[in-house]
């Protein structure tokens, strides 16, 4: 039975924390699933939580919390997250996304987008307040443990702690390789009145850890 779901939003540091639990859980853990993955595992099996397999106890990957709602539910698992800079988040993913239409072949639908801007991919629809659309659904305080990007090594620790893990290895995978620019006070605001939902949900979970300000 699932004891622990993991949500992954995009460039939280979601692949390192997947190495970590793969160490702890090892065949307990699920695959961690892609979008492509949940939508095929939803029409082969109608509902989500009937794919899963019966010895999983951890759940991981890019899953909405209203998609896993229903599992929560039932099996009251522990749902973990890991957020990030809502600006940082963004760029990263804008680099990520270029970087994936560069490899031949590897995102087809969009390679038409491939000029694209980072004020352009930003200000679509689907790229704003990422954070807040994968979390929707659960009050903060009702999550288990949020984790920071930020804080990633001392975090992950904690929750080990909490959870009884022993010794374990802290990978860092995927890693940007493009560096991050530096950008105007113009761009900056558009980045952050776009995510203001994000903005305002870190700023909370900050409150929520003993941050200032």
């Amino acid at each position: 039975m699932i004891e622990l779901i993991s949500i992954h939003v995009p460039k939280t540091g979601g692949q390192s924390f997947y190495q970590v639990l793969k160490q702890v859980y090892g065949d307990r853990l699920s695959i961690s699933y892609r979008r492509r993955d949940y939508e095929v595992a939803k029409q082969e099996y109608r509902r989500f939580e009937n794919s899963i397999p019966a010895q999983l106890q951890v759940l991981h990957g890019h899953l909405y919390y209203k998609e896993v709602k229903r599992l929560h539910r039932h099996t009251n698992a522990k749902v973990v997250c890991w957020l990030r800079d809502p600006v940082e988040r963004v760029v990263s993913n804008f680099h990520y996304f270029k970087q994936r239409l560069e490899q031949s072949g590897a995102d087809a639908e969009n390679a038409h987008r491939r000029d694209e801007t980072l004020l352009e991919y930003a200000g679509r629809r689907d790229a704003r307040n990422r954070m807040h659309k994968f979390l929707n659904g659960l009050p903060l305080e009702d999550f288990y443990f949020i984790g920071l990007l930020e804080d990633y090594e001392a975090d992950v620790k904690r929750l080990g702690r909490l959870l009884g893990w022993g010794k374990f290895e802290l990978p860092h995978v995927n890693k940007a390789i493009t560096p991050k620019p530096e950008l105007d006070e113009a761009t900056l605001k558009k980045l952050r009145r776009w995510n203001r939902k994000d903005v305002k949900l870190y700023e909370r979970v900050r409150r929520l850890k003993g941050y200032e300000g």
